[in-house]
């Protein structure tokens, strides 16, 4: 983690790897009833527009994600599986210091 301090404020700044942005985008929609639309999935990542659309194109072609008629992403049985999986996997990884 890298903290660039300021006189009044200080900022700290972490980077995330494709793996933990593509969980951040399945998890935000996995959270929502009807799906989200991909405003909302930049937003909740915190992601930029090309961004977003390059992840949400790499998921839906991995078929975790899937678009329907009103322009909203659900996720997938599939989806839902890996996400299944990082959560396991996560909870049996020891902590990092």
């Amino acid at each position: 983690m890298l903290r660039l301090k300021s006189s009044t404020v200080s900022h700290v700044f972490k980077y995330r790897d494709r793996t933990t942005i593509m969980i951040d985008i399945l998890d935000s929609v996995r959270n929502s009833r009807k799906g989200k639309k991909k405003t909302r999935i930049m937003q909740s990542a915190r992601l930029n527009h090309v961004q977003t659309g390059k992840y949400l194109n790499h998921l839906v072609g991995c078929g975790y994600l899937v678009g329907t008629n009103e322009e909203t992403y659900v996720l997938t049985k599939d989806g839902f599986r890996f996400l299944q999986l990082i959560e396991m996997q996560r909870v049996n990884m020891p902590a990092q210091r």
